[in-house]
């Protein structure tokens, strides 16, 4: 039983198994032990999560070809929510670069768009009438990311009107997670100064959990995927109130 809600939830905690099943939670530890010693799962703080879902982080050229159509779908709903006049941050990202793509193809009047990724900002300039501008940092290799210090310090008094991070996990109990801890810190501040922040992620990212948090999911207005996002995850996120837009 304990397996099946891995498999359905991808973590379960061990209070709530042990009000589920009425033992105790010494009882819950000692199968998790054993599950755990069998190689079914990882314990964690507080339960346990499948060991396959503990995602780690790929390249950004080894990410750029994985499941491209429903990236350039989810950019291109992300897209249409930018609207004339607005101060936007896009973050780093294989699914992020596909809003700046779609906002190529038609840009809104006189938006100021904010990126922390190399490979974002090129592009960017390309777009004609839209005003770029890079925050700088330590640049992390496999993602192009700017982070560390100075790119929280170039934050500082800066201020969007929407802001586009993606996600290499979404869990509904361990929220938006990323490999990177530095490239989390970042986002962290990101939303920090962003009046509605939207996550960009395909359905292959929903129950995976990885290394550094960014923000639980209610701290998150907007979630943009593709319509191959599982029904049940669907109905737990209307549940939290969120805005759930399907490409």
């Amino acid at each position: 039983m304990i397996l099946e809600g891995l498999r359905q939830r991808g973590v379960v905690r061990t209070a709530e198994l042990a009000r589920r099943h009425g033992v105790s939670p010494m009882t819950i530890r000692t199968d998790l032990a054993a599950l755990e010693r069998r190689g079914d799962l990882l314990r964690v703080h507080g339960g346990a999560m499948l060991r396959e879902r503990v995602a780690l982080e790929p390249s950004y050229y080894e990410k750029a070809t994985r499941n491209l159509d429903e990236k350039r779908r989810i950019g291109r709903r992300a897209a249409a929510l930018v609207e004339d006049g607005m101060a936007v941050f896009i973050g780093n990202g294989t699914t992020t670069i596909e809003i700046v793509r779609a906002l190529r193809e038609r840009p809104p009047v006189g938006i100021k768009v904010f990126t922390n990724a190399l490979t974002h900002a090129t592009e960017l300039a390309e777009i004609p009438g839209v005003e770029v501008y890079v925050i700088g940092g330590y640049l992390r290799g496999v993602s192009f990311a700017m982070v560390g210090p100075l790119a929280r310090q170039a934050l500082q008094g800066v201020y969007f009107d929407l802001a586009f991070l993606g996600a290499n996990g979404v869990s509904l109990d361990h929220g938006i997670t990323i490999p990177s801890l530095e490239e989390a810190e970042t986002a962290r501040e990101i939303i920090a100064h962003a009046q509605r922040v939207a996550i960009v992620a395909d359905h292959s990212k929903f129950k995976t959990v990885t290394h550094g948090k960014i923000a639980q999911l209610s701290r998150v207005g907007i979630i943009v995927t593709d319509a191959d996002l599982d029904a049940g995850f669907r109905e737990e996120l209307a549940t939290m109130g969120l805005e759930l837009l399907l490409a």
